[in-house]
């Protein structure tokens, strides 16, 4: 059988398909041959115009910038166009012929399984009605989540439903742009509750023990800030900070800290007191310091102020010089989360740092992970090079401790030493947690 085109007696051009056949006769010999020829010019219109169609829908779905596939009635990819490619990571041949649910729908952003009960492209399957779904998840070809709004529509021949034809597209950047909105809002409304809070004296501090490694006996607290909201519910500052620092309430806190800390090292324990990056320079923080060591007559080296390398790296010449000052009216100087920043070597060569304090993240899983143990040997090494204390935090559990000592590390905190307390029943006396090696000149 073959496909010809013949010019017919007016000129006009038709198709045609020929199929021929031998004729034998009854000893089989050849005697002639049979042509049956049928005029295929409208068949052949036909399939130009489709293909111009097919080539048509696929030009203007691949200029699409959203993604967009057809289903058939079983839920069966049909049809991808580029830009679904690109989002999914998978090419139309890849999923041809494959349930869409099994593999770009099957679970939710939480990694929950997705049941197909559930799932508005099936209900759109189902029912043949257009669904519009504003915030959903695909799974990509590499396993990573995509955040995506989509809308679904039947696909109907004669009547019937034959599939959908799903036009989606990425929602991360709006989804992540209503996320920084809501922490935003939620940082506002904290400034009131700050405010109050400072005002009604409802912050309170929180003591941990810290442990001389060698003897395991308690030598100094860290102070660790804490909220009480109006109903007595205790807030963690890592719900209330962020919006101190952004919106300027920070270095009243800072300052609100210290003099605590003063105040109980005035009367005979050693604790530790943080301060932000904010507060790095601050003249009235200094002063508060100034006056409260005067009038508490508070041991020298009863202070340890934990700065972190983050914090220093913000304005060097300003911290440089706050530091200085705070070595010189006699407090000790850690310096905190070590290890995760890149400016520590530099930050010991010129600033007077008592004390380094080895991140948490190196010291939690010290047992079980070799990296950190090379890791945690490393800074160890460096304290004792500059002649530094090394100060261990996240100590969980007995056996991180005893690898703590085998490494020579001086000092150590965590829930294995103790939990943080409120510090009034922490500090229930006036007797000290340590021995002052000197005095303040001056003091009482």
């Amino acid at each position: 059988m073959v496909e010809n085109r013949f010019v017919c007696k007016d000129g006009a051009q038709c198709w045609t398909r020929v199929s021929h056949r031998a004729l034998t006769d009854r000893h089989g010999n050849h005697t002639g041959g049979l042509a049956i020829m049928s005029d295929i010019t409208a068949s052949k219109a036909q399939a130009v115009e489709l293909r111009k169609s097919e080539h048509f829908v696929a030009a203007l779905t691949d200029s699409m910038v959203e993604g967009m596939f057809a289903l058939d009635r079983d839920g069966r990819v049909s049809y991808m166009n580029h830009a679904a490619e690109r989002l999914l990571g998978w090419t139309k041949d890849e999923l041809a012929s494959r349930s869409i649910h099994d593999t770009v729908h099957y679970q939710h952003e939480d990694h929950s399984p997705y049941a197909a009960a559930d799932c508005p492209l099936q209900a759109a399957l189902r029912t043949g009605t257009t669904v519009r779904v504003e915030d959903d998840t695909f799974t990509r070809r590499d396993g990573r989540l995509l955040a995506v709004s989509y809308s679904a529509a039947p696909i109907t021949i004669d009547g019937q439903v034959e599939g959908i034809a799903v036009v989606f597209g990425d929602i991360s950047a709006r989804r992540a742009g209503e996320q920084r909105q809501k922490q935003e809002l939620e940082r506002l409304t904290w400034i009131g509750r700050i405010r109050d809070a400072l005002d009604e004296d409802r912050l309170m501090l929180y003591a941990q023990p810290i442990i001389e490694v060698q003897s395991q006996a308690v030598v100094a607290h860290e102070l660790l800030l804490r909220m009480v909201d109006r109903d007595g519910a205790i807030i963690a500052p890592i719900r209330f900070l962020p919006a101190a620092e952004q919106y300027g309430l920070i270095e009243e806190i800072d300052r609100w800290v210290l003099a605590q800390a003063i105040t109980l090292a005035g009367r005979g324990h050693k604790v530790h007191f943080n301060i932000s990056a904010k507060s790095l320079g601050s003249r009235e923080l200094i002063g508060d310091l100034e006056r409260g060591l005067r009038d508490t007559g508070a041991a020298l080296g009863l202070l340890v102020c934990e700065i972190t390398e983050t914090a220093l790296a913000g304005d060097e010449a300003v911290a440089e010089a706050f530091v200085d000052e705070l070595r010189e009216l006699g407090c000790e100087i850690a310096l905190d989360d070590f290890g995760i920043g890149y400016g520590g070597f530099a930050y010991l060569k010129r600033l007077p740092i008592t004390a380094l304090k080895i991140d948490i993240e190196f010291v939690r899983d010290l047992v079980e992970n070799p990296q950190n143990q090379h890791v945690v040997k490393a800074i160890v090494n460096l304290a004792q090079g500059f002649g530094r204390e090394a100060v261990a935090e996240g100590v969980e559990n007995q056996a991180t401790l005893e690898l703590l000592e085998e490494y020579g590390v001086d000092y150590a905190q965590g829930y294995a030493i103790g939990h943080p307390s409120p510090i009034d029943t922490v500090f229930t006396d006036d007797a000290p947690n340590t021995t002052p090696t000197q005095t303040r000149a001056g003091s009482n």
